[in-house]
This record gives structure tokens, C-alpha cells and sequence, in this order.
């Protein structure tokens, strides 16, 4: 159950229905996942925080995104980790309307993930429903 509601967005405690953009903040949250190899919880302790709040505390510092980035991931590959960074802050935005569309953040990851595997083209285009 607590994994489940890591997932869950700011304002979802006062919607009664789901909507994209909440699906949108999901996506982000497991893209920040991602890009620093950490949980999107914290073990219990004193500074438990869960990992949007982790990772908008040590962006703003000096070199925040090194310090947020997977130590693990290539420096070849680091360039496209710090574009799939600042896609997820944006779709973990605590402003819902500030948050991209879906259809946006396909777009955006696609590149991305050529650019990861350059040998692998991208045969079909995802078109997303609204």
C-alpha cells in the first residue's frame, strides 16, 4: 500500500477522479527513479522523504544534478539522464496544469531512448488516446 501511494500526486487527495496529468506525475516520479538508481521512499528514518522531495532539495544546490544522478550511469550516457531529470521535475510539478501531456513526454523520452540504443530505430509511432 505505501507503494502505491509514493505514486500519488498532491492534489489526488481531492480529486474524485483520476486524471492524466496525475498519470503524468506517476511517470515522473518513476523516471526520478531512474535517473538516481534510488527508491521512490527512503528507508525509515529521522529525514525520510519521499524522492521528489529528495531530489528538489539537491537540485538547487551547486552541482545538484551530479549529486542526484545515478553514480552508475555512463558519463556517455549522463546528457540524456540530465534531459530524463528535468522531464520528470516538470511532470512531478506541484502544479498540476504546470505538468506536460502525455502525449508531450512520449515525444520528448523518444529521443532519449535512441539516443541510449542508436541501433534500435523506433518503428511505430505511440499515439496516445485523450
Amino acid at each position: 500500500m505505501l507503494f502505491w501511494l509514493l505514486f500519488l500526486k498532491p492534489e489526488q487527495s481531492r480529486a474524485k477522479n483520476p486524471t492524466h496529468l496525475m498519470d503524468v506525475y506517476s511517470l515522473g516520479v518513476i523516471l526520478l527513479e531512474l535517473v538516481t538508481g534510488k527508491p521512490a521512499e527512503q528507508p525509515a528514518s529521522d529525514d525520510s522523504v519521499d524522492i521528489v522531495r529528495w531530489v528538489r532539495r539537491r537540485i538547487n544546490a551547486t552541482d545538484g544534478a551530479s549529486q542526484i544522478l545515478d553514480p552508475c550511469i555512463s558519463r556517455t550516457a549522463r546528457q540524456g539522464m540530465q534531459a530524463a531529470l528535468e522531464l520528470a521535475l516538470r511532470c512531478t510539478s506541484v502544479m498540476p496544469d504546470q505538468r506536460p501531456a502525455m502525449d508531450e513526454v512520449v515525444r520528448l523520452l523518444q529521443p532519449l531512448c535512441f539516443s541510449v540504443h542508436p541501433q534500435t530505430p523506433l518503428t511505430a509511432e505511440i499515439v496516445l488516446e485523450p
